[in-house]
């Protein structure tokens, strides 16, 4: 059985020395390949870890550790295992920005206004700290959550939404929304109000719209885990 396992955040360069990332610790990530390489290693074959530069990873035997940057490197990491093994399971935990750095420049520039005596440097690694008005334009990203499936059809996929102060129906709804578009087997919806860093809690959406609810990260864990295998 081979796995893969996303995790944590993915981060956007602007030059050499400046990203935009998200605030993801990938702690739930680390607890899901943790169960599945301490309670499952023996049906195990690999465990695929796909984690953000500021991740931590599973160090066992069966977890072999890929560093991702931005989402085209999780895109291409992704596509590539997908295609040329079979992979039984994909946990999609990562964070994946939904924006990518399409341009950097300047107001000055967007209004037309700009002099050539003061014209600011965007050339180089690294961009100069002594430009007053900064832009970035931004891009939508692409889902890299929708290409699983249509690699890799026989794959269990396990997608995550999470969202923030919206009511439970809406949560579950979006949740199932996602399950729905991308042929999801399991869905976990969460709230960003129900996180914190001793409790999150966690509904694992079924295709049957039934859910499983956890508290904490380790349930969360456990029960992906225990319904993935289960069902083989």
């Amino acid at each position: 059985m081979k796995i893969i396992i996303t995790a944590g955040g993915t981060s956007e360069k602007i030059d050499d020395v400046r990203t935009i990332t998200n605030s993801s610790t990938g702690r739930l990530g680390y607890a899901i390949g943790r169960v599945f390489a301490e309670k499952y290693g023996d049906e195990i074959e690999k465990i695929y870890y796909l984690h953000g530069m500021r991740a931590a990873y599973v160090k066992h035997p069966k977890v072999y550790p890929i560093m991702i940057e931005g989402v085209a490197d999780l895109q291409e990491q992704l596509t590539k295992l997908l295609t040329n093994e079979k992979i039984d399971v994909v946990v999609h935990a990562m964070a994946v920005s939904d924006y990518i750095i399409n341009e950097v420049t300047t107001l000055d520039r967007i209004r037309g206004v700009e002099n050539s005596e003061c014209k600011a440097d965007l050339s180089g690694n690294k961009i100069s700290s002594d430009i007053e008005d900064l832009v970035i334009h931004m891009k939508r990203s692409p889902k890299v959550i929708s290409i699983i499936k249509k690699l890799s059809p026989s794959t269990v996929l396990v997608g995550f939404k999470l969202l923030s102060g919206v009511s439970h129906e809406e949560l579950i709804d979006v949740g199932c929304r996602l399950m729905d578009k991308n042929d999801c087997d399991f869905v976990l919806a969460n709230d960003l109000r129900e996180i914190g860093r001793d409790f999150h809690r966690g509904y694992l959406i079924h295709k049957d719209r039934t859910y499983d609810i956890m508290e904490n990260n380790e349930q969360i864990a456990d029960m992906i885990a225990v319904r993935i295998m289960e069902g083989r």
